[in-house]
């Protein structure tokens, strides 16, 4: 498996959006709330994450694929693009709580594990390993 391969078995199974528009004001909205709060927004080194929180972001993913599968068919066949993009909001939303929702992670953590994870293989094998073993389980 190549290192691209990887990765995109993280960020396909990782991202919060239904449509990239949503996500990119969505993000850019979390980024700017970040910014104002402390001058940039969170950052984490790949080698200061915890198999805790490799765990965690695991779990979230999991989390956001049932949201995922949960809204995916209803957007596909909405009939027109506004509500298309109610629903791409709605699941947003529901993906964003359903982060929330999993111990030891919030968006913020989850966004930067998964940066980091993008511009580190060995984070990113330890991703990749952990989400395979809670697959097969």
């Amino acid at each position: 498996m190549t290192f691209k391969t990887n990765l995109a078995a993280i960020f396909g199974a990782a991202a919060l959006a239904f449509a990239a528009p949503v996500m990119a004001q969505d993000e850019q909205s979390a980024q700017d709330e970040q910014t104002a709060q402390d001058g940039q927004p969170m950052e984490m080194a790949a080698e200061d994450v915890t198999d805790e929180q490799v765990n965690a972001f695991v779990d979230a993913i999991l989390a956001v694929e049932e949201v995922r599968a949960e809204y995916g068919s209803s957007i596909e066949a909405a009939e027109d693009e506004a509500e298309q993009q109610e629903l791409v909001q709605e699941a947003n939303e529901a993906a964003f709580a359903a982060v929330d929702e999993v111990e030891n992670m919030d968006v913020d953590t989850y966004v930067a594990i998964a940066n980091a994870a993008g511009e580190n293989e060995e984070l990113n094998q330890r991703v990749v390993a952990r989400l395979s073993e809670v697959r097969e389980e």
